[in-house]
């Protein structure tokens, strides 16, 4: 299965490429870079300069008044002029696949745009969309919910003279996934785009999807801390029982296409476990793949994150596949997280982890130069979050900055970008083309080597713990075997009791050859190495 073997790549396409100067990436400009993602070559070649990945994840292209650039969508079937055409679009998708790259589209149906003719069918009382969101009739809001970016969850609309609840912005209201039109509406959305040859879907805040059909407060932990949406319990606005038979639903009209895969973002609170997103792989019959963000919250430590993957793997078990990704669009990116000395040692190190671990890996946009975050002031602030916390939230503008092609913003575009865009030769695409030792590199030669290995792609996974800073693990696959040494540590590291001498080096990440003893091996500090086994 190409969604289990293969590399995802996530695309921001405001900020990925700019085709006309608008300062707005845009489908044109992907279609334009798709040979850098993959130029359709023997993805073994070593003399391709492409990175080699199997799949893009596009966040969302189609129209939206872009309260929240794109997440409040005002038509499912068409694409915003911001970002081109259908017949754009079409293309895409013929120029991808003739790349070997699938296409998953950004599905967000947990709501719509007040702008979308569903919600404003809806205000109109007594219409045949009533009942396609959830509406409150009363003086006041009929709970505590609240919006997920701030403020109440309820919001008044004067022409139907009721209620109506909003996980994020006023501007989104919730559908009502109760109602069986709605289920149906969205079932012939995804076979639109399904038709078209798009290869999955990336299901926005799935477990949102139902809540409590009375409507009951959430209870509150008044001694948690941080912002009032996450003192809530959020056990009624959330993770409902209904949302299984749903998403068993869902996978059986996604199946009617050959090929095709759902990865569903599950929202957890702050103290949340592996087990949610977990659950809503089923027994094999719900989403093929739910996002598990506990990467994010970790420190720059061998410990933390086996103590991650140990509990991912037991969550998941032996029928159920992994996935792993370090950054995305809503949070910091990795390489400002793990941000220090050595920087570039500690990056090839998580992409090690990344690309070599039991599971499907998710980069995103511009990991790949170890591109980081844009500070962005609060006078040229796009994102909602940022606006309404600053400045104790930065927002998420700095994960969105455009991509890095060299050391002229101009490469983006030639107008003024819509988010600052400074330029940082080193993190250039160019810039590390040109260095055979850069992060850029070793991306690529972790994604060639992931893809001539079954014992990487797709084998399977046991840890050991060699010692307190290193995280190692074995892949296997029928006779094939390959182990992963990662040092965390700023200083060396010796793993005793192995038959170093039955150890071919496949890669090593640093310029310095590694010390194999006859039954031992000693890592340099930050130093990954991934040797097959030859007995």
């Amino acid at each position: 299965m190409w969604w289990k073997q293969g590399v995802v790549y996530q695309v921001y396409p405001r900020s990925f490429q700019d085709s006309n100067n608008d300062g707005n990436g845009d489908i044109r400009g992907l279609i334009n870079r798709l040979d850098y993602l993959n130029d359709g070559k023997n993805s073994r070649d070593s003399t391709s300069r492409s990175l080699g990945i199997d799949a893009i994840w596009l966040s969302p292209i189609y129209p939206s008044p872009m309260h929240d650039f794109g997440y409040d969508i005002s038509d499912y079937c068409a694409i915003d002029p911001v970002f081109g055409s259908m017949e754009d679009f079409d293309e895409l998708l013929q120029q991808a696949h003739q790349r070997n790259i699938r296409i998953i589209l950004d599905l967000v149906v947990n709501h719509t745009s007040d702008q979308h003719p569903w919600f404003l069918e809806s205000c109109q009382p007594g219409s045949d969309k009533a009942d396609w969101y959830i509406w409150h009739k009363g003086t006041q809001p009929p709970n505590n919910w609240l919006g997920c970016l701030g403020g109440k969850g309820w919001s008044w609309n004067g022409q139907r003279g009721a209620w109506y609840y909003h996980s994020f912005l006023a501007q989104q209201p919730d559908l009502n996934w109760r109602n069986p039109k709605v289920k149906q509406a969205v079932k012939d959305i995804m076979a639109f785009w399904l038709d078209k040859g798009v290869d999955g879907f990336r299901l926005d805040v799935v477990n949102l999807f139902f809540k409590d059909a009375k409507l009951r407060r959430n209870p509150v932990d008044w001694f948690r801390i941080g912002r009032p949406y996450d003192r809530q319990n959020h056990i009624y606005d959330r993770d409902q029982p209904e949302m299984h038979p749903l998403l068993q639903e869902l996978r059986q009209w996604v199946d009617r296409w050959p090929q095709r895969m759902m990865v569903g973002e599950i929202m957890m609170q702050a103290n949340g476990t592996s087990a949610l997103p977990a659950s809503y792989y089923g027994d094999g019959d719900e989403l093929h793949l739910a996002f598990n963000f506990d990467f994010f919250h970790q420190p720059f430590s061998a410990s933390a994150f086996r103590t991650v993957i140990r509990n991912w793997q037991q969550q998941l078990g032996d029928n159920n596949w992994p996935n792993y990704t370090l950054s995305n669009h809503d949070f910091m990116r990795h390489s400002g997280r793990y941000r220090g000395q050595h920087q570039t040692e500690r990056m090839k190190l998580l992409a090690t982890m990344l690309l070599t671990l039991r599971g499907t890996p998710f980069l995103y946009y511009g990991e790949e130069t170890g591109m980081p975050e844009q500070k962005v002031p609060y006078k040229k602030m796009q994102d909602p979050v940022g606006i309404r916390y600053w400045p104790l939230h930065p927002g998420r503008d700095g994960c969105r900055r455009p991509m890095m092609w060299s050391d002229n913003p101009r490469d983006f575009s030639a107008g003024p970008a819509w988010l600052p865009n400074e330029p940082l030769t080193e993190y250039s695409v160019k810039h590390q083309q040109e260095n055979p030792h850069s992060l850029l590199n070793w991306y690529q030669q972790l994604i060639r080597l992931r893809r001539s290995y079954n014992a990487l792609n797709q084998g399977q996974q046991k840890l050991s713990d060699p010692a307190a800073d290193v995280l190692a693990y074995q892949r296997s696959h029928g006779n094939e075997k390959i182990s992963v040494y990662l040092n965390f540590s700023a200083t060396a590291q010796t793993i005793q009791h192995i038959h170093a001498t039955d150890l071919q080096l496949l890669l090593n990440s640093l310029s310095q050859p590694p010390a194999i003893g006859e039954n031992s091996i000693r890592l340099l500090p930050y130093q990954a190495l991934i040797l097959k086994h030859t007995d």
